[in-house]
């Protein structure tokens, strides 16, 4: 039942039309006079304390069927060529039955650059060590998601453990953690929460991409779009972060196309995850998809000589508008 749960996610994740959000009343003022050259760009940054060459990483998608094998063969060998770092789906349903364990380690036998782990904070520090050997993952991300898990029939219903959990894991666990939303935004009280327990890392992972609302509505029958309410977009979530030096923070949720990436940067994300963009390139060869992934770094290139960045530091002194009525 789990396998097909992880199949129907994707298919219906898929399908979900790209929509306007946030990012587009986020206004970037542009320059003439860069004084700078494409070769003098530079996409550095780090990854949970790792040096990485680009800006961006393949988020937390899927495993533990036939379908997330693919996906998960596919989308590693693309991050092994340009050793962007990949978030692994859920690691649960491998810990529940070991036959799904190689849709989870295909990951690894295909990229030698930074894999991370991912579990919900059900998971606990032996859960935690389990998935990461399974993998032989450079950190983990723990995923909160208590919204998702009660519309979803077979979710959970208990959360009394999740935050001491999150502590155990960061006090006995000498990997970096990252503690992220699954599309509904990280909320300015849970980042509080964390912050009293000891969480370095957070991806706030808004709404404005990926609804799993919607998914979870499809796969039930039943309408829950108005818990939508619940939502906190990226941008809004990045803005009330900005110049915050307590945490370590990334973005992802609604993430359409290097311009965003970009942005997410000026508000301070160190890194930006991407989840449907790299989905959608499962649908080409895989030599296809690496031309799609050069476009993208290039563009990204582009969009920072335009602004007159050199490098990712050099963000922060950019210009930028927010447009208030913007649709």
């Amino acid at each position: 039942m789990s396998s097909n749960r992880k199949d129907e996610h994707l298919l219906l994740a898929k399908a979900q039309v790209e929509k306007k959000n946030a990012f587009d009343k986020m206004v970037l003022n542009s320059t003439d006079l860069p004084n700078l050259s494409m070769e003098d760009i530079d996409l550095s940054t780090t990854f949970l304390g790792y040096k990485v060459d680009y800006p961006f990483y393949i988020n937390a998608m899927t495993g533990g069927s036939l379908k997330g094998y693919d996906v998960n063969d596919f989308l590693s060998q693309i991050a092994n060529h340009f050793k962007i770092p990949f978030v692994t789906g859920s690691q649960s349903i491998a810990l529940r039955d070991h036959k799904q364990i190689e849709s989870f380690s295909i990951v690894r036998k295909n990229h030698d650059g930074l894999v991370i782990s991912n579990l919900n904070a059900n998971a606990s520090v032996h859960d935690a060590l389990k998935a990461m050997d399974m993998i032989q993952a450079d950190g983990l991300s723990i995923h909160l998601n208590v919204i998702q898990e009660l519309v979803m029939p077979e979710g959970d219903r208990d959360f009394t453990k999740w935050t001491k959990n999150i502590k155990e894991i960061i006090e006995k666990i000498d990997k970096p953690i990252l503690v992220k939303q699954v599309g509904m935004g990280l909320s300015p009280s849970t980042i509080k929460q964390l912050k009293t327990i000891g969480v370095k890392h957070i991806d706030v992972a808004g709404s404005g991409g990926t609804s799993f609302l919607e998914i979870e509505s499809k796969r039930s029958g039943k309408d829950y779009s108005y818990l939508n309410e619940f939502g906190l977009e990226t941008l809004d979530i990045l803005l009330h972060l900005k110049d915050n030096h307590d945490m370590t923070y990334y973005a992802s949720g609604g993430i359409r196309n290097p311009l965003d990436v970009i942005k997410s940067l000026i508000l301070g994300a160190k890194a930006v995850g991407l989840s449907r963009w790299f989905l959608n390139l499962t649908d080409l060869s895989l030599d296809e998809a690496i031309v799609y992934v050069e476009d993208f770094i290039y563009d990204l290139k582009k969009i920072m000589l335009i602004i007159g960045a050199k490098d990712i530091e050099s963000l922060k002194q950019v210009d930028y508008q927010i447009i208030k009525n913007a649709a």
